[in-house]
């Protein structure tokens, strides 16, 4: 069954992403801050649960389908040890993988530095195989903890150039004055998106600076995060969706915003899904991945709703599923799975 959630906001200057459909969860189990990458013929899922549940061990989970729609979840921990950089206690977040141009496999990961407990950075493995083990440097790929610290690393291999990049949110929000998300008293701290150009083989050493894309409003209240990038082809046309609010509120919702290059500037569109938005009962809605060369799109979403009213429920956050349909005009479909 297909579920049809609502239009976007006509006040959106960009291209609008139309005709929006979500299937799920296709995760019933807390899979949270899921990443995607088809190999062959099979789908990998991959997500961070260490230290958000007592008695958790891995650091990163993985799982894996035929058909995007039915998955088996592992009991296999892909990245056993996450550097030397990172804290006895990891709490490894946001994993994402890429394949290079090369065929070698890198995963992207936050997790808690030894240096400042109080702030995760970004971490960077690499793999002959897609569920790895994945082999961590001992040093982390983006740590300015001046400036808070970095998150939700996210690989996007431009199509049009082949060159190879890395978006991420810099975690402004952990140096900040309290309230959601510690960044909800003035002065509100910035929590930017960058985009970092990395070299092909290796999709890690910097080539040149990195650049701003975005950074939070007043309507995002204390941060923005977990950047994800596509390439629409028939309308020239870079999406990044992103996700908008405090994890912790009911309000936490995903956004889009488009550009005509993928440095930008981008544009933002509004509202791409929230609470509500869906008779699939989607509930906080977060961390979107796009699976570029397919163009599948998953995200989490809460599974017990109480746990925002504190009456005790366990936080789990499944995998919600959906197509993502292109066409030359520059509009965007969404389409959900039976």
């Amino acid at each position: 069954m297909l579920f049809t959630l609502a239009a976007l906001s006509a006040t959106a200057v960009a291209v609008p992403l139309m005709d929006r459909s979500v299937h799920g969860p296709v995760i019933p189990t807390d899979f949270q801050d899921p990443s995607v990458l088809k190999v062959g013929d099979t789908y990998h899922g991959f997500a961070g649960l260490n230290g958000d549940k007592a008695g958790t061990t891995s650091n990163v989970i993985t799982a894996t389908s035929k058909d995007f729609s039915t998955w088996t979840v592992d009991n296999t921990d892909a990245l056993p040890y996450p550097g030397a950089w990172v804290a006895t206690v990891p709490h490894v977040w946001a994993p994402d993988i890429v394949q290079l141009a090369n065929g070698r496999f890198v995963l992207y990961y936050s997790a808690t530095t030894a240096e400042d407990i109080s702030k995760h950075c970004v971490g960077v493995a690499t793999s002959d195989t897609p569920k790895g083990p994945f082999v961590a440097s001992d040093t982390p790929l983006y740590c300015d903890l001046s400036i808070g610290g970095a998150i939700d690393a996210d690989g996007f291999r431009d199509p049009a150039t082949g060159k190879q990049y890395v978006v991420y949110k810099v975690d402004g929000n952990s140096l900040g004055n309290g309230g959601e998300c510690k960044n909800t008293i003035p002065p509100i701290m910035s929590t930017p998106i960058i985009l970092q150009e990395v070299n092909v083989n290796d999709g890690a050493t910097p080539i040149g600076q990195g650049i701003t894309l975005l950074t939070n409003n007043a309507d995002d209240g204390p941060v923005i995060e977990a950047p994800t990038l596509a390439y629409n082809a028939g309308a020239n046309q870079y999406v990044m969706f992103f996700t908008s609010g405090c994890f912790t509120s009911s309000t936490y919702n995903i956004q889009y915003a488009t550009a005509p290059s993928v440095t930008g500037p981008y544009t933002r569109g509004g509202v791409f899904l929230r609470t509500g938005d869906t008779a699939a009962n989607v509930y906080a809605p977060g961390s979107p991945d796009v699976e570029a060369t397919t163009n599948h799109l998953v995200f989490h979403g809460d599974l017990n709703m109480g746990w925002f009213a504190g009456d005790g429920s366990t936080r789990d956050r499944g995998m919600y599923a959906s197509a993502i349909n292109w066409n030359r005009r520059g509009r965007v479909a969404i389409g959900g799975l039976q």
